[in-house]
């Protein structure tokens, strides 16, 4: 069972806690300082902004994206173990290795898609060769720069872009919630 949950936590790119296993999943890269204020800001509006269009009900993907999105980061965030199955499926696919190659063109192609900027930053740390040095920044700029603001708050342009441009500037940011399994 842990074998699986590393698994599955390996592809999310997200913290976790199982029961007595304890695993962080994040780097210590951090953004500078100002980047970093502008992505806090960023993602203010957009948890705002989902707020506002309520929770979804067709879809327990998105649901759980959804409570997870707004879940406090200095939390541990509860999932039930039957809810490991829909997560993992909602799970953007790996990144094409030829698109971790050259940031630059690949920002401008995924640009309109958050959940491959999603799966970008999960999986450039592992690029070979490596990303550069400040690829982070470049990722949230992207994201800060895109989001559109109105008086709800902040969006990428659907309901699901949000959720996924939001998950990644939490994850860019070392602030995603930790996950623990409910017993």
């Amino acid at each position: 069972m842990r074998h699986l949950l590393l698994r599955l936590f390996t592809l999310i790119s997200l913290p976790v806690v199982a029961q007595d296993l304890s695993l962080r999943i994040q780097t210590e890269a951090s953004l500078s300082l100002s980047i970093a204020q502008e992505a806090d800001e960023a993602i203010e509006r957009a948890q705002h902004w989902l707020e506002a269009q309520g929770t979804p009900t067709n879809s327990l993907p998105q649901r759980l994206l959804y409570r997870y999105a707004l879940a406090d980061a200095k939390r541990p965030f509860t999932l039930h173990r039957c809810d490991l199955t829909p997560l993992e499926a909602a799970m953007p696919a790996p990144t094409p290795p030829a698109a971790l190659t050259n940031l630059t063109a690949t920002l401008a192609e995924y640009r309109q898609n958050p959940k491959a900027l999603f799966a970008l930053q999960r999986d450039l740390p592992l690029a070979s060769p490596p990303p550069p040095p400040d690829w982070r920044e470049v990722l949230a700029l992207e994201l800060i720069n895109s989001q559109r603001i109105t008086p709800a708050g902040g969006h990428w342009g659907s309901f699901p872009n949000t959720l996924w441009a939001l998950l990644t500037l939490r994850a860019l940011l070392n602030e995603s919630a930790s996950i623990q399994l409910a017993e």
